[in-house]
């Protein structure tokens, strides 16, 4: 499949509007009404059967590959927060996560007829220095990789080392960015210019476990005789504004220590890191893909709408009923949600499983969510934005046409499979009916929002050249300042590094 079929088979799918989300109900699944279109996963017509697996799920249109048995060198960050990569047939324990995972690298195997040479190295946010130093000292000795699975802001930086391909360049790519495993913003927020160099999706199963919405405690809103959320989504209405609205003198000192602590009631409980998603929740990006300049500081990171809403979550931190934790303070926002003492929390959806230590997964009284509101009730959607510690995948640079031409067809079979079976094992198993006590069913429909309308910006992946510049207004907040004073001040070495550090060196090492 050539790149520039690619291309317009993308186009043809966005002209008819179909979700590309990456995970779509299987087509035995009773319908759910969602925010944004899904893909059309009915029932198959009779002459359609090969189109889906026996459960329902879309199958890809990969012909027949038969690589012979060469081997594919896949390196990997080996401090990934959940299992993702790698899984040995001895490390099998009865997990249906760690079953699924194992079972997606063994069909992806078999069926290219390939053998996985996994190659892990630490690369985390504390540790992408050290990682993207390992890939360039690789590639000095000619030992080049096939795939690279990065975390999300070293991708940022090992693409503007060169140490990544054009996937839009590579000329038998069999990446087909119009089938549900790559989600519907992926392709149109991750290209540079012309250029794309990294993908995620269901191929990222940290995708899932960092999505960000707000839980919500169902008995508080009984107690306190408000409307459930839910009811809001639904209807469209679930704004900034009626989420602040609901917490409105919801500040108690319960333990009256006259200051501000865990054994209080609060309206609201996050970090300031987090509450970027209340930024893209509004629509807003922070970088955007440009014909001329490839790459530029979006208008919308210094507009009067992101003044407006981080002057409106400014003066709501100022009234005590919303904490929000930031360098300067301890607050611990988890704490009084999981004591049923704070109405809502914004987090990562990760806080309810089993291996959190937020103690969620162990309350005794009722919990729901929701996605992150709209910015007013003119917005068309919802958009839910996912957390930094998902992968991102590369082609590596240096290896030949054909195999970066088999490295997509890895890519691609490897994220179909997980799309039908890493996604159904963590999001339709474990998280929809696990990851909340909500009794009344509507957790299932919430999830569907929040996932469906997952969103990247590649502000957060060149977190480095950009002085990690997501963080910046949501601190400016937090500690009680206004966006509007400091925001020119503030975007003008960001735009300096994006035009120094990202544009001059993808011109350098891909040209435009």
């Amino acid at each position: 499949m050539k790149a520039k079929k690619i291309i317009i088979s993308i186009i043809l799918a966005m002209s008819f509007a179909i979700s590309l989300a990456s995970c779509a109900k299987p087509a035995d699944d009773p319908a759910e009404a969602t925010t944004a279109p899904s893909v059309d996963t009915t029932a198959p017509a009779e002459t359609e059967k090969s189109l889906y697996d026996e459960k329902g799920y879309l199958l890809d249109e990969l012909p027949e590959l038969d690589f012979k048995g060469e081997t594919v060198k896949i390196l990997y960050w080996s401090d990934v927060e959940r299992p993702e990569f790698e899984i040995k047939e001895e490390q099998l324990d009865g997990s249906i996560v760690k079953d699924a995972i194992y079972n997606r690298n063994e069909r992806t195997q078999q069926r290219l007829k390939v053998n996985f040479e996994w190659i892990g190295t630490k690369g985390n946010t504390s540790n992408r220095a050290a990682f993207a130093k390992f890939t360039e000292d690789a590639n000095a000795s000619g030992d080049y990789f096939d795939i690279i699975a990065t975390y999300s802001k070293t991708s940022g930086l090992i693409i503007t080392k060169g140490l990544v391909k054009d996937i839009n360049k590579i000329e038998e790519s069999y990446l087909d960015f119009s089938k549900p495993w790559w989600p519907e913003s992926m392709y149109s927020t991750c290209s540079i210019g012309k250029g794309l160099y990294s993908v995620s999706g269901d191929i990222s199963t940290n995708v899932l476990h960092f999505m960000y919405a707000v839980y919500y405690n169902q008995q508080m809103i009984l107690d306190l005789g408000l409307e459930d959320p839910v009811k809001y989504v639904d209807a469209k209405t679930w704004t900034l504004d009626k989420m602040i609205s609901m917490t409105k003198g919801l500040y108690v000192d319960l333990d009256n220590d006259g200051k501000i602590s865990v054994g209080d009631q609060y309206g609201f409980g996050s970090e300031f890191y987090h509450t970027d998603a209340l930024y893209f929740g509004a629509g807003l990006k922070l970088l955007e893909a440009d014909p001329d300049e490839l790459l530029v500081v979006s208008e919308d990171y210094t507009s009067q709408k992101a003044i407006d809403l981080f002057d409106t979550l400014k003066d709501w931190y100022k009234t005590g009923d919303a904490i929000v934790k930031v360098s300067g303070n301890s607050y611990d926002y988890v704490t009084p949600f999981v004591n049923g003492t704070m109405l809502f929390e914004l987090n990562r959806v990760y806080i309810a499983d089993q291996q959190s230590s937020s103690g969620l997964h162990n309350v005794t009284w009722n919990y729901g969510l929701v996605p992150a509101p709209m910015y007013d009730e003119d917005q068309d959607r919802y958009y839910t934005i996912v957390g930094n510690p998902i992968t991102l995948w590369s082609v590596g640079y240096g290896i030949s046409d054909a195999a970066a031409s088999r490295a997509t067809a890895v890519m691609e079979c490897m994220a179909s499979n997980a799309y039908r079976l890493t996604t159904p094992a963590i999001f339709d198993t474990n998280m929809k009916y696990r990851y909340t006590t909500d009794e009344k069913g509507d957790a299932v429909r919430m999830f569907d929002i929040i996932h469906d309308t997952i969103t990247f910006d590649l502000g957060r992946f060149f977190a480095d050249a950009t002085n990690t510049m997501s963080e910046i207004p949501t601190t400016v907040a937090a500690q009680g300042n206004s966006w509007g004073t400091v925001c020119k001040a503030q975007v003008k070495p960001i735009k300096k590094g994006v035009e120094n550090q990202v544009v001059a060196a993808i011109r350098n090492f891909y040209g435009d």
